[in-house]
């Protein structure tokens, strides 16, 4: 294997990777009847609960636009809504079957992505390991 390797080569290369990956990620998501936002939010919302405000402020969208994807998620039951001290203030967190389905997305990319470069040379591997 050729050691040298131009730097615009090396962000080919990553740019294609990014492009698979995120091929990969939407087409698992899809499957799971779920969208990029959605795995987002709930993925924020499994550090710790937060408001709405402060998921507005996290992603910097709209209050409405993010509180229509929340409120399917609610819907849905893979987020839940609990009431803080004040009554007008919801706390957002993921419920135990979303914890469940996240674990299970993510294993299913790590899946993908490991078997995508187990047809890489391990020398390859080893040099691109390296960066």
């Amino acid at each position: 294997m050729n050691e040298e390797i131009s730097a615009r080569e090396l962000v080919d290369q990553l740019d294609e990777f990014q492009k698979l990956y995120s091929t990969i990620e939407k087409t698992i998501l899809k499957k799971n009847r779920l969208n990029t936002s959605s795995f987002s939010i709930m993925s924020q919302l499994t550090e710790q609960p937060l408001t709405l405000k402060q998921l507005t402020s996290l992603f910097s969208l709209d209050k409405s636009t993010l509180s229509r994807q929340v409120n399917q998620l609610v819907y849905l039951r893979l987020i839940l809504k609990e009431a803080g001290t004040d009554k007008r203030v919801f706390y957002l967190s993921t419920s135990k079957e979303a914890k469940q389905l996240m674990n299970a997305i993510q294993y299913e990319i790590e899946f993908y992505i490991y078997d995508l470069f187990a047809l890489w040379p391990n020398d390859e591997k080893n040099y691109y390991w390296f960066f």
